[in-house]
């Protein structure tokens, strides 16, 4: 019997009623996205648990930086305030916004933070979603960006649109950058099963991805051949999403000094350990906004400086196939 009977939606979320059809074509979704098995090194391999009978050997949270690390080791590493204010820039494809991890600023009139938005949800959960159920996307967006969005502003002749500004100028609900997708996320891990060269260890082990400037892919990379090269079969602990792992608040400042509040901080969508929706600001008894207070004896100015404080994870399984031993 395989080890899973079918994938569950990211975070587990139920935007419609127990019993749905979405959830079965979700799960449909999901594994076709996987095969089987892709061998990889030393009898390892990448796998679909839905489609094999295995038994879990353990747990490995694959976990990197939010924030880009090609714009701040390499592009702008003399210059943090550069990076932040690029990072933060063009809103309309958050194309710098490139570990899986993406985020919304609102400012008020005078051009303070007042809120900062941070979002792993998937574009292909609500490609499907709208499929199925255009409502219900149309419901989520005026719960998650305030009411007045319309079933036509979300999408063109009738096909559903990621780059709506609600999603992009006016707002954020999932990614939209163009390698922050649930397939980029499975290719990732599924191709890093083999190496290019032999090694070692993971000081000589060069993994498809090891030479990547991003946080992610040499992250993943190195952790998943590093299970594959002990001879276990690699695939995602249920439900498979990218998600927010954690947050530090540590270093940021009110005005008078003291520490900021850790619960000023609020997930959104999701829970802990797979939170999806990730909310910043000052709640509305206080006479100051985001954009007063000081992170690391800076005034916060762009939300980047939020998002080098963000991790983001990535839950993997480690198995072998049932009746053997590693």
């Amino acid at each position: 019997m395989p080890l899973l009977n079918k994938f569950d939606t990211p975070a587990s979320l139920r935007d419609l009623p127990n019993g749905s059809p979405f959830y079965d074509l979700w799960s449909d979704y999901v594994k076709s996205r996987i095969n089987d098995f892709t061998p990889g090194d030393n009898g390892g391999g990448f796998f679909d648990p839905t489609a094999i009978d295995a038994s879990v050997a353990g747990a490995k949270a694959i976990t990197w930086m939010g924030f880009p690390r090609d714009k701040i080791f390499t592009a702008n590493r003399d210059d943090k305030m550069a990076a932040y204010q690029l990072v933060d820039s063009d809103v309309a494809t958050r194309r710098h916004q490139n570990e899986y991890f993406e985020w919304y600023v609102e400012r008020n009139q005078a051009g303070k933070i007042i809120k900062v938005t941070f979002v792993t949800e998937l574009p292909e959960y609500y490609e499907r979603l709208w499929l199925h159920d255009r409502q219900a996307v149309v419901d989520i967006y005026n719960s998650l960006v305030g009411p007045g969005v319309q079933e036509a502003d979300l999408h063109n002749n009738g096909v559903y649109d990621k780059l709506n500004d609600w999603n992009t100028t006016d707002g954020i609900v999932h990614y939209i950058q163009g390698i922050n997708t649930l397939n980029d996320a499975i290719g990732l891990c599924r191709d890093s099963v083999v190496a290019d060269t032999p090694g070692n260890d993971n000081f000589d082990i060069r993994v498809p991805f090891s030479g990547a400037r991003t946080s992610v892919d040499p992250r993943a990379s190195y952790d998943v051949n590093m299970l594959a090269r002990k001879g276990l079969m690699v695939s995602f602990v249920d439900p498979v999403g990218v998600y927010i792992a954690g947050w530090d608040n540590s270093g940021i400042t009110r005005p008078n000094g003291t520490p900021a509040s850790n619960s000023w901080w609020k997930i959104i969508r999701g829970s802990r350990g797979k939170v999806m929706r990730l909310e910043y600001s000052v709640p509305n008894n206080f006479n100051y906004e985001v954009g007063d207070l000081e992170l690391g004896g800076r005034k916060i100015e762009y939300g980047g400086q939020l998002a080098e404080h963000i991790t983001v994870v990535l839950h993997g399984l480690a198995a072998t196939r049932s009746g053997r031993k590693n």
